[in-house]
């Protein structure tokens, strides 16, 4: 949806794809696709993958892992340049020194936190805070695999936020416009934000700036996308 629209704004950089294939290592070179690396998006449904992918109806973590442990890296240590794996971050049972191994012999040398837990708000967000499980968790962590040397994707649904991702480590930043909603007014409201979110990071940002553009949501993410330095869609 709005992919007319997506092509009237397209700015500095191309479009930045969640995908759920991986693709082929291939050798070093100054330009590439760069994707991020959702397998488990083949096992919810397109309509509903926005929220499901943080629920306790898959294991997002161990589809990625499954994933890769099937791919074959090429000797060099970047064989699939530009691939970022995502992850959910707030996962207690995530070992940062297992999956470095493992992404560096599938040749991926980047992460992103994606699905991101602050598109949870209100209590269901309190009771994740609570536990240890919330931004303060996902940004740690995301701050641990930019000290073993991966380049971090950072999503972001606040300029608070986004500043939390560049203080620990992202070498790319990326805003959420938040849960898709049925309503035309509350998308319009969250697409507002977005834009909002991208006007206060600009001056403070030295990484490119993304817009994460959802399926459901259409024009109303006209504004922000102008003020992205490139996109992010679902595959």
């Amino acid at each position: 949806m709005g992919n007319s629209s997506d092509a009237l704004h397209r700015k500095l950089l191309p479009d930045l794809s969640i995908s759920m294939a991986l693709p082929a290592p291939e050798p070093v070179r100054e330009s590439h696709s760069a994707q991020i690396f959702a397998p488990w998006l083949a096992q919810i449904p397109a309509a509903q993958r926005d929220l499901l992918a943080l629920l306790p109806v898959l294991d997002v973590n161990g589809a990625v892992f499954d994933a890769l442990k099937g791919a074959h890296s090429d000797p060099q240590p970047m064989a699939r340049p530009g691939i970022s794996a995502a992850l959910l971050c707030v996962d207690p049972f995530l070992r940062v020194r297992d999956v470095v191994a493992l992404l560096a012999s599938a040749g991926i040398g980047g992460v992103a936190n994606f699905p991101t837990i602050q598109i949870i708000d209100g209590v269901a967000a309190r009771g994740f805070d609570s536990a240890d499980l919330g931004l303060r968790r996902e940004a740690q962590m995301l701050a641990r695999f930019a000290d073993q040397g991966l380049s971090v994707t950072g999503f972001c649904t606040t300029a608070e936020n986004g500043q939390r991702m560049l203080d620990h480590g992202a070498s790319v930043l990326v805003v959420h416009p938040g849960l898709p909603s049925a309503d035309w007014r509350a998308r319009t409201i969250a697409a507002r934000n977005a834009a909002d979110t991208l006007r206060a990071l600009r001056p403070r940002c030295t990484v490119p700036l993304r817009l994460f553009c959802p399926d459901a949501y259409g024009a109303e993410l006209d504004p922000a996308r102008a003020l992205a330095d490139g996109l992010v869609h679902y595959a």
